[in-house]
């Protein structure tokens, strides 16, 4: 199953009241909202027809996040459905959701796009090839780290995967306060060490295992009715679907990259030195100069001196004189 395809039908099931979108692009994830959206995006170009009371902010998320009423679009709406596929670097990534989780309550949805690079050169954090999806696989071992209070579904999704995430709770802060702590600790640099359980998708289950979960509608009732109690009971069936489900996915809670330096950058090559100014002969040593020589050529041939004189002159009396000394000197010079 496709990205675009898992959230159509994410949509369909999940039933979601106002949706919001980091990364608009060409606006292909954009057209499948039918609820009042807010969608954010420094250089968005969409292509595809949008069917939604649709809010676009030309902006990055960060400056976004910063206005006093970011959603006011929303008259007040909840966010049910959240989409992250900004910037493709894992700080970025945090902060986003972590900017998201405050404007999110209990029944909100999230999910990150990105989540299963196929090789260690699409994770890179320095682009270099045509599918990219940085390094923002990091928020897995990161949310299960720091967050075990949420419930994380990787879904093996075309073609690099997407990670569900539930039981947001916007009181919590602790990724905000640790934040400098894990950028420190998990940002590297390239090549990029990506778990091998990421890469061949060990962690990820069926997309249909969420999707068609007996457990949306009582997650959509309790969610619209706000009875706390009661998503707390559905949380307990949606981590008991998560957990039955084949290949049950594999924790990565203690990992993070081997701290490294960063690769010395290559040193400028030093500029080429300024050639010496060729020295004038003295005393007959050294290479002529290429006046010089044509002078001693001429001296030898008086029909080429009669043409020389000529020349000379009809110059100006200045310069006529001027170029009488220079002859007389290579002639000297050269004897």
């Amino acid at each position: 199953m496709l990205r675009h395809e898992f959230l159509r039908t994410l949509h369909e099931v999940s039933r979601p009241r106002a949706y919001f979108e980091v990364g608009i692009n060409d606006g292909r994830s954009l057209a499948l909202s039918r609820v009042p959206t807010v969608a954010v995006d420094p250089a968005f170009k969409v292509v595809k027809e949008v069917r939604c009371d649709l809010h676009m902010v030309r902006a990055t998320s960060d400056d976004f996040f910063a206005r006093e009423q970011p959603f006011e679009h929303l008259n007040g709406a909840a966010i049910d459905l959240a989409f992250i596929d900004g910037m493709h670097l894992f700080e970025f990534a945090l902060r986003d959701f972590i900017n998201t989780e405050r404007h999110a309550h209990a029944g909100t949805v999230v999910v990150f796009d990105d989540m299963l690079p196929r090789n260690v050169d699409e994770a890179a954090r320095d682009r270099h090839t045509g599918g990219w999806t940085g390094d923002v696989y990091k928020i897995v071992p990161v949310l299960q780290r720091y967050r075990p209070d949420l419930i994380l579904a990787l879904m093996d999704t075309g073609p690099t995967g997407v990670l569900v995430v539930l039981g947001l709770d916007p009181a919590n802060t602790v990724l905000a306060d640790k934040y400098d702590e894990i950028v420190e600790a998990y940002i590297q640099p390239d090549p990029q060490q990506v778990p091998d359980v990421l890469i061949d998708r060990r962690v990820a289950m069926a997309p249909e295992t969420v999707l068609k979960a007996d457990f949306w509608p009582r997650f959509i009732a309790a969610r619209e009715s706000g009875d706390a109690a009661e998503l707390t009971a559905v949380r307990t069936e949606i981590e008991k679907v998560l957990g039955e489900a084949p290949d049950v996915p594999l924790s990565l809670a203690g990992w993070q990259p081997d701290p490294r330096p960063a690769a010395p950058k290559a040193a400028p090559k030093p500029k080429a030195a300024p050639k010496p100014a060729s020295a004038a002969p003295a005393g007959g040593n050294g290479q002529a100069s290429v006046s010089q020589r044509l002078i001693r050529g001429a001296a030898g041939k008086p029909a080429v001196r009669a043409a020389g004189k000529k020349v000379v002159d009809r110059l100006p009396d200045d310069v006529r004189q001027l170029v009488r000394n220079r002859v007389r000197r290579s002639l000297r010079a050269g004897s």
